[in-house]
């Protein structure tokens, strides 16, 4: 929070050679930081707060948006806490609705043109804004109430939740196998070449969808595979628990990087 004084034009001319002590004074009394100049119509701490608050709606709503599609019949990996009386149809009594994320996805449709009228509002002429500062009053009060809701919303889905890892485990091998295709090329190429090992995996892949067989019946039986791959490192290559790379060590990373912030504020 910052001090505001700065009289009717941003001089403080009323004060003559006192002003500055003045607010320097009532800044001490009042516990509020000393403004380097008077903000009248220098608007950057509004749009500062009104863009820090848009880029956090936009990242409540990429969570949302994943969550909504991950509820859907045809994935059903994920699910919005459940209540009774929440997330029903009026119409349909076997429909669960992500009605969290669809009150996000509200609000963080709404918060983008919010932000932009603040910053279109930062344009003001001389001293004295006409019309641009009275534009924002209305404006933050809105996206500090929609983010306030958004990330309310946001703690209540991810606390509660639901996980369906059997689903996932499905979903992962929809494709028969061939979604491991990358690790098998990656892993030949140490040996043959990344250029042969792709053009191998890719007739293996083609020979998969053709005769209808999981990718890794074929990769087995392949010479060149198993000239330099082990039944170990086969299996290795087509368990799904190593395909997430270092997802942990980069949670890690974003979980010292808010630490560090709320340390430094």
């Amino acid at each position: 929070f910052a001090l505001q004084l700065g009289g009717a034009v941003g001089t403080l001319s009323g004060m003559q050679d006192k002003g500055l002590k003045v607010a320097e004074t009532m800044s001490e009394l009042l516990q509020l930081s000393m403004p380097v100049i008077p903000w009248h119509t220098q608007r950057d701490r509004f749009a500062e707060t009104a863009t820090t608050l848009g880029i956090l709606t936009g990242n409540m709503g990429k969570i949302a948006k994943d969550i909504s599609l991950l509820m859907q019949t045809e994935i059903a990996e994920v699910f919005e806490p459940s209540a009774p009386g929440k997330g029903g149809s009026s119409a349909m009594p076997h429909k669960r609705n992500p009605v969290g994320c669809i009150a996000i996805l509200a609000n963080t449709s709404r918060v983008p043109n919010l932000v932009a009228t603040m910053l279109a509002s930062m344009v003001q002429d001389h001293e004295r804004a006409t019309g641009n500062w009275h534009a924002e009053w209305e404006t933050l009060a809105d996206i500090v109430q929609l983010t306030a809701g958004t990330v309310y919303q946001a703690c209540i889905v991810t606390n509660g939740l639901e996980v369906d890892a059997a689903k996932m485990r499905s979903n992962i091998e929809l494709t028969n196998g061939l979604i491991y295709a990358e690790n098998v090329s990656l892993a030949l190429a140490k040996h043959i070449g990344k250029s042969d090992a792709h053009r191998l995996l890719e007739t293996l892949c083609k020979e998969a969808v053709q005769q209808k067989v999981y990718l890794k019946a074929l990769v087995e039986k392949n010479e060149t595979v198993t000239k330099y791959l082990s039944p170990g490192d086969i299996d290795a290559v087509f368990d799904a628990r190593h395909s997430t790379g270092i997802c942990n060590q980069f949670i890690d990373h974003v979980l010292q990087a808010v630490q560090i912030k709320l340390s430094l504020s």
